[in-house]
């Protein structure tokens, strides 16, 4: 099994080496991003996952697609909920800028495509 194209984006690596250096100055903003990174990574990979199956294998359940948009959506509410949990050691604003900054790095990079596609 191959791994997923874009665990090994270089822009995500990039994103979670910045919040490893925050963590270093302030844990709690760099801790939270990373849990709102990872749990839009894990949400981003089980949604392309879904996609895939229904698109190349044709299997479509009902009972599979409401189990996974629940467990996806349980992701998501796993990682706002722990900063709700432990306000400590994982900020709210950082979770949520984590769940946002992926879908803004891929609608930023497919722009970028786009534009270098009419030149």
């Amino acid at each position: 099994m191959t791994s997923h194209p874009m665990i090994h984006m270089k822009e995500l690596r990039i994103l979670y080496a910045i919040s490893f250096l925050v963590a270093l100055v302030r844990f709690d903003l760099g801790f939270g991003f990373v849990v709102g990174l990872s749990a839009a990574l894990i949400h981003q990979v089980l949604f392309m996952k879904y996609v895939d199956t229904l698109l190349f294998k044709e299997k479509f359940s009902v009972f599979g697609f409401i189990i996974g948009y629940i467990f996806r959506f349980m992701v998501m509410v796993f990682a706002v909920a722990s900063a709700f949990l432990w306000p400590d050691f994982i900020s709210i604003f950082s979770v949520i800028l984590g769940l946002f900054v992926l879908k803004l790095l891929l609608y930023v990079k497919e722009l970028s495509l786009k534009k270098g596609e009419n030149r």
